[in-house]
């Protein structure tokens, strides 16, 4: 006998069983695998196509084969023969009229950019031509995005700084434009020389110096490793295969999110296979039985149960790749609407990430069952007894379990990152099936009240415990991401907002050189503007700690800290900013000398304690202070907030610029503009359009996971429809008994119809109470926000998870309420 052709046929022959004898469980063990296969396909297909086009693209998106990023000049390169370009980035206002906007100014000079190229358009949306970056003596090249905002136009004059240019044209096509869409500012190109003229640039200035460099990959692979060894830790040497920085980091964050997202689905999804796998083995042991009574062997009955799981396998993976695909669209949509257009094809890596992922999840969860059942004896038809679960079901499920985490962590590229996850994921669904058990304990008061098909469906609930607090927890736990998710999006920023007073500061004054800060103080003054003190600041790196480098003095996991990658913006006072608290030492007041204020954070991350002593280079000057008090800092106050505060004396000789936070109210819009023109190299930054920004950030990326929760809640209810499935068959026997004993079918129908929808209620409000406390944590922890209630939640989840679990409850057992008890009788017998 061929047992490969018997598998397909008898598998063939399921799909086509109706009533009480279909095998109910191979679809929802199919749909399972789509819907796990379907989220790692989604999230893979969207990850290989950025990383596809960082690497494919590299040089075009950097404008360069190599790109050295610096917040100072560097002056001495190693030797070399490579063709070389130099820009400056920093931030300033470009005003017209009594309209001004901050912009992201990129100084280039002629050689700009070695790689890609520059398209100039006449007009926005317009394709441009193929033009040098540097514009015309006196004109900038701007994004599309400035002119409304100034509502300007090209052949405008516009101001920065103190230098008027004419607006020569717009920015269609640029060497990492990608990058861009995650910028907070437009970009606007001018030229190198003619920097100097806006007078913009001011001692303290945040400047980023860019040197591009290309030539042949052996000069380029010598040069950069003769450099790399010279820069510091705030320097940075990018190469083409890493592509934009701001890009890879942007959605390296973004894709790490929705990875996790993905990895509850697909665990889910593995719960579910799981169940309806052992569903599927309970109804074929006398099958098994009967084939070794006639003449099968193990490795017979393995080879045809294997055929039927690799086919539902292969099938499930493909499928959900196909949705995988589709709905990876939707996600670059969302997270790159800009760029996703100009993303490469598909690629054929995920394709193959997915399929093993489906496969090993279907062998973790399934083969278990399979071992068992093909270990059955031929007694089986004489006797009900069950061979014991062998060692090597164990082993299977161990080393199928941990190659699917492994290919997880090797995909997110964060074995750490998943690793917590998991045990946090695993510590959740035991702390959900604990109430969830203690919810069905609670059911028993209202079942004992209750009366007729109400009463008879909770006890039901009850009497299938393990099964219902299966289901609980599944859908608890989707309902509460779900619900979590959709309060951090509303809730967080809101709550924010409603904590600042009405005359917080929304603009930050920036760049104040020290021969404008008196004349700054009078005009806020003269138009009743409500203003922080002026904060004078320095940019100095932090090096040392008690004489050794600081980097040596942390674990080797904490050696690459961004306070340690970028210089510090240092400034001193005595007396101590609002919303800044001492918690250890004292604060320095009056008292000239080399002391210093740490804020309590950074003290945390870098191992620091009252009474070290630090070392800053600060330009080429080296300076040392012991720290004398450690504080805490509201960060959220919109005040000019500092890490490090020095005390008078070690920094006043320096040149500095100042900082200033100002309220402008509604009614004093107007004079901004008078403000701007006055002091045309003062940076004026609004922060109402920062957070917008930043919200607008948010939005996208929440919406992505948000995409992904549709996989999330799909795997939660394939958890229920395995469960119910299986326990169909004691359904049904009790149905049959109920049924003799003179039950109606309308009967029936509203007790399962009030067992569903208890069992969702109780998800729904498990799932809100889940979510307030979760809420509350993290409002409390990370934004120091007091807790808000949300009367809604508590109606809409609960609503929600008995429609979807009443629904899906009917569906799945409204049969045994179909069938007439004679031929019940007959089935089961």
């Amino acid at each position: 006998m061929n047992f490969v052709r018997l598998g397909l046929w008898l598998l063939r022959r399921e799909r086509t069983l109706k009533g009480i004898n279909s095998s109910g469980e191979w679809r929802v063990l199919l749909l399972a695998l789509i819907i796990g296969v379907g989220s790692v396909a989604t999230t893979g297909f969207l990850g290989d196509r950025i990383k596809r086009a960082m690497s494919e693209q590299g040089a075009n998106f950097l404008g360069a084969d190599l790109l050295v990023s610096s917040p100072r000049p560097i002056t001495h390169w190693p030797q070399h023969a490579l063709a070389t370009s130099s820009a400056i980035e920093f931030t300033s206002m470009v005003a017209q009229g009594d309209a001004f906007q901050l912009a992201t100014l990129r100084a280039v000079d002629a050689a700009y950019p070695l790689r890609g190229s520059v398209r100039i358009a006449a007009r926005p949306f317009e394709p441009g031509v193929a033009r040098p970056a540097l514009p015309p003596r006196g004109s900038i090249y701007v994004d599309g995005t400035l002119l409304p905002l100034l509502n300007a136009q090209v052949g405008d004059r516009v101001q920065i700084g103190e230098a008027p240019f004419t607006i020569a044209g717009v920015v269609a096509e640029e060497p990492g434009q990608l990058g861009g869409v995650f910028g907070l500012a437009p970009r606007v190109f001018l030229r190198a020389d003619e920097v100097a003229a806006t007078r913009v640039l001011q001692p303290g200035s945040r400047v980023s110096y860019l040197y591009q460099f290309a030539g042949e990959a052996q000069a380029l692979a010598a040069f950069g490793a003769a450099l790399k060894p010279a820069l510091d830790s705030t320097q940075r040497l990018i190469g083409s295969r890493e592509g934009v920085e701001t890009l890879r980091g942007a959605f390296v964050n973004a894709d790490k999110y929705i990875q996790l997202t993905a990895l509850v689905s697909l665990l889910l999804s593995v719960a579910a296979i799981a169940i309806a796998a052992h569903r599927h083995a309970l109804r074929h042991y006398d099958q098994a039985a009967l084939l070794r009574c006639f003449g099968a062997t193990t490795a017979q009955l393995r080879t045809l149960y294997a055929v039927q799981l690799l086919t539902l396998g292969l099938l499930g993976s493909l499928l959900g790749i196909a949705i995988g695909a589709a709905m990876q669209q939707g996600l670059a949509l969302m997270i790159l609407p800009d760029a996703a257009t100009r993303l490469p094809a598909l690629g054929s890596a995920p394709v193959g990430v997915a399929l093993v992922s489906g496969l090993l999840a279907l062998a973790g969860a399934s083969l278990p069952a399979l071992l068992r059942l093909i270990r059955v004896s031929p007694l089986r038809v004489l006797r009900r007894e069950l061979p014991p679960l062998p060692l090597a079901a164990w082993i299977s499920v161990a080393v199928s379990g941990s190659a699917l985490l492994a290919l997880v962590a090797w995909v997110a590229d964060d074995a750490k990152l998943v690793a917590v996850f998991v045990g946090a994921l695993a510590g959740l669904a035991a702390v959900l099936v604990l109430l969830a058990r203690l919810a069905l304990l609670g059911g028993q008061a209202v079942q004992k009240l209750s009366h007729g098909p109400l009463r008879f469906g909770l006890a039901q609930l009850l009497r299938h415990r393990f099964d219902s607090t299966v289901q609980l927890g599944a859908f608890t736990l989707a309902l509460f991401l779900v619900a979590l998710l959709a309060l951090v999006r509303s809730d967080l920023v809101d709550s924010w907002r409603a904590q600042l007073p009405p005359d917080a500061p929304n603009y930050f004054l920036v760049n104040i050189a020290p021969q404008q800060q008196a004349d700054v103080a009078a005009f806020l003054q003269q138009h009743r503007l409500q203003a922080s003190a002026l904060y004078p600041m320095v940019r100095g790196r932090l090096v040392s700690k008690n004489d050794a480098p600081i980097a040596a003095t942390l674990p080797p996991e904490e050696r690459d800290n961004a306070t340690l990658r970028r210089e510090l913006n240092l400034t001193w006072t005595t007396t101590l900013p609002a919303n800044n608290a001492i918690l250890a030492g004292q604060w320095h007041g009056s008292q000239r000398g080399a002391a210093i204020s740490v804020e309590s954070g950074m003290a945390e991350r870098l191992k620091l304690a009252v009474g070290d002593s630090l070392g800053f280079q600060v330009g080429d000057q080296m300076l040392s202070a012991r720290i004398g008090s450690i504080r805490s800092v509201k960060w959220d106050s919109m005040q000019p907030n500092f890490f490090v505060i020095f005390a008078p004396g070690q920094l006043d000789a320096l040149p500095a610029s100042a900082i200033a936070s100002v309220h402008v109210a509604a009614n004093q819009a107007s004079v901004l503009p008078g403000f701007v023109k006055t002091f045309p190299g003062i940076t004026v930054l609004a922060l109402d359009k920062l957070i917008t920004n930043i919200e607008a950030v948010f939005a996208q990326i929440i919406g992505a996971i948000q995409l992904l929760l549709g996989f999330l809640l799909a795997a939660g209810m394939a958890v229920v429809v395995a469960t119910l499935l299986a326990s169909l068959d004691a359904r049904q026997q009790e149905a049959v008994l109920l049924r003799t004993l003179g039950a109606q079918r309308a009967w029936l129908a509203k007790s399962l119809w009030s067992e569903f929808i208890a069992l969702g209620l109780l998800a729904g409000l498990l799932a809100s109470a889940c979510a307030e406390i979760a809420m509350a944590l993290i409002a409390h922890r990370l934004f120091e926000l007091p807790p808000r209630p949300h009367p809604w939640l508590w109606l809409v989840l609960p609503t929600v998870g008995a429609l979807l679990v009443g629904l899906s409850g009917w569906l799945t057992t409204r049969q045994i309420t179909r069938v007439p008890p004679m031929q019940s009788i007959r089935a089961l017998g």
